[in-house]
């Protein structure tokens, strides 16, 4: 079986490397937000670790490139946006420090989205 790998060479390989840091992003985004927004100790916990594991499980199921059962676009673009925008109003929700953290994470995480779409095809 083979596989093509997308090349992580020029601008395309630069907007890849930078959707990586968003996907990461995102999860420390929902990882935050859930502890912030728990309740008490134990809702925070389980909120920091749940949100994000559910973010990935999706991610795992739906939108990586080598998903089993990937969705076809645009379902998969609007999918990350929304992972995007959930962890982006969490933490909005979280207090007003974090609030730009989760408007930086939204805008970004959607413009990289796209931008892998334009530049970067992923498969």
């Amino acid at each position: 079986m083979t596989t093509t790998r997308p090349e992580l060479r020029g601008f395309p390989g630069a907007v890849l490397v930078i959707r990586f840091l968003t996907e990461l992003a995102l999860l420390a985004g929902l990882a935050v937000a859930g502890a912030r927004l728990g309740g008490n100790v134990l809702l925070d916990i389980l909120s920091a670790v749940l949100w994000p594991a559910l973010a990935a499980a999706i991610w795992w199921l739906v939108i990586a490139p080598k998903a089993k059962r990937r969705s076809p676009e645009p379902t998969r673009f609007f999918l990350e946006a929304a992972l995007f925008a959930v962890a982006a109003l969490g933490l909005i929700a979280s207090g007003l420090l974090v609030a730009v953290a989760g408007i930086v994470l939204g805008v970004a995480g959607i413009a990289v989205a796209a931008a892998v779409r334009v530049w970067a095809k992923d498969g």
